[in-house]
């Protein structure tokens, strides 16, 4: 009988011990979440501070800083050489029609025939839909909220 006695508190004590160890291991698990959460704060914050230094000092930057600076304002210049080219070919008219490209000056569609006359009308009334950014005063669709360029909001 000793033995089964002694048996069981081995099992009991090793019982233990595994839910000690496993209670352990959550709570390093709940730990180690807490820690990535706090990560991602760190992350959000140091990014927004970079805009923030960015908007304050893109003009004067600190000399450690200014190849950033650079780099930044280059990745900007890049962004509006491609909004340019896009609005470039959002600019191209076609013929409502049939969708052959109507140059400017054009009477009538070279595809169909149609007077260009007649579809100055759609044109215009999707032209009077164009708004400008209250800041920069660049051109935003309908409805925007904010700007595309600047990120200020519009009223």
């Amino acid at each position: 009988m000793a033995f089964f006695d002694e048996l069981g508190k081995k099992i009991s004590v090793t019982g233990q011990n595994v839910m000690q160890k496993a209670k352990g291991m959550a709570d390093i698990t709940s730990l180690k979440s807490q820690i990535n959460e706090e990560q991602k704060k760190i992350d959000k914050y140091c990014q927004n501070l970079g805009h923030m230094y960015y908007e304050l000092k893109q003009n004067d930057p600190e000399p450690q800083l200014a190849e950033l600076v650079r780099m930044v304002q280059a990745s900007y210049q890049r962004i509006e050489a491609i909004r340019s080219e896009i609005e470039a070919i959002e600019s191209i008219k076609t013929c409502p029609r049939c969708g052959a490209v109507l140059e400017p000056g054009m009477a009538f569609c070279v595809g169909c025939g149609a007077k260009v006359e007649d579809m100055k009308e759609g044109i215009q009334a999707s032209q009077q839909q164009v708004r400008f950014c209250i800041k920069c005063g660049k051109q935003i669709p309908q409805g925007a909220v904010f700007c595309t360029k600047c990120g200020t909001k519009q009223e």
